[in-house]
């Protein structure tokens, strides 16, 4: 049996029980029901709140198909069987039909949903911030379109219009950059350019955002 040096029981079997829902696509529910140990035991274990038995992890070792040595094992990473023919696959083909939600994949799951999007939002404003503050790319004037196209290449992120225009316009209350209206002609719905400000305001956003960055406001 490998050595467990680095955690306490605890830690390892919350641990353990993670990289089983990952690789097994399980729900909790889906695991306590596989493996006949309830959802509140296996909730916390997962939370580090209780003292796992002997029993319980056999129970999960023997319905996983794991021998109980590489479950303790830490230079074991843990191999499931999830082909069809498998306890698994067996499980899987009975109850994902019924929409009991024993597997991720079932789930609607709206904390992620939101969880993914914040992070989206904050990997956009990070980029929006990184073209205006340490790029030279908006000391020129550009398009809305532009700098869509110019984030998507740099940062392989994808923006709406009204998603870069709110933060543009943020910059553009704050001082950090000045938009202009392009001349008729150009467009036939109303467009602007933004660039930035003079160098001297240049300096003192950049020191601010510094500042930004390091209480977390950017975060939101």
């Amino acid at each position: 049996m490998g050595k467990i040096t680095n955690m306490t029981l605890a830690e390892w079997i919350s641990m353990r029980i993670l990289e089983i829902l990952d690789k097994t696509s399980m729900t909790l529910a889906g695991l306590a029901n596989f493996s006949e140990i309830s959802e509140s035991r296996l909730q916390r274990y997962l939370h580090k709140n209780s003292t796992i038995s002997v029993e319980a992890v056999a129970k999960l070792c023997d319905s996983l198909s794991i021998p109980m040595a590489h479950f303790f094992d830490e230079s074991m990473p843990l191999r499931i069987a999830t082909d069809a023919h498998s306890n698994l696959g067996r499980f899987r083909s009975k109850f994902f039909p019924l929409g009991k939600k024993f597997f991720t994949d079932e789930v609607a799951d709206k904390n992620q949903l939101q969880t993914t999007q914040k992070l989206d939002h904050r990997r956009q404003r990070e980029s929006v911030m990184h073209l205006i503050f340490d790029s030279d790319y908006l000391q020129d004037p550009r398009t809305i379109e532009q700098v869509i196209a110019a984030a998507e290449k740099a940062y392989q992120i994808t923006f709406k219009v009204y998603r870069i225009a709110s933060l543009l316009r943020k910059y553009v209350a704050e001082g950090y950059l000045e938009r202009k209206v392009l001349p008729r002609g150009f467009s036939r719905s109303r467009q602007y350019t933004y660039c930035r400000t003079s160098k001297k305001r240049q300096i003192a956003a950049e020191e601010e955002i510094a500042v930004i960055e390091r209480t977390n406001v950017l975060n939101r």
